[in-house]
């Protein structure tokens, strides 16, 4: 591995590391429903990004932007690229949920 190749694997692994650091205050599972009352506020799509990590921080960041506590049914997906040498991208989206009141 040259210095180029080992200076973008860092730059990469600290970008993941800032990513999951970054999602730690948003509920997100791959789950249709959590186990407690919530409201569904509609379709939350994140940005094309360079690991699937940050591109489910790129979603939580537009869920938060809806008002939501939450997304669910949460998926990623590769994204094609024409470049044969290029990085590959990610989008991640699921539903964005904001948690209802508890009757008692």
């Amino acid at each position: 591995m040259n210095r180029q190749q080992k200076k973008e694997r860092q730059e990469r692994q600290e970008r993941v590391q800032a990513a999951y650091d970054a999602s730690a205050d948003v509920y997100t599972a791959t789950l249709d429903a959590p186990p407690h009352p919530h409201i569904a506020l509609g379709l939350a799509v994140g940005e094309e990004r360079l690991s699937a990590m940050e591109a489910v921080v790129s979603m939580q960041a537009y869920a938060r932007s809806l008002g939501a506590d939450g997304v669910l049914g949460v998926s990623i997906c590769a994204v094609p690229t024409l470049h044969v040498h290029a990085h590959g991208r990610y989008v991640a989206y699921g539903t964005a949920v904001k948690w209802a009141a508890v009757e008692e």
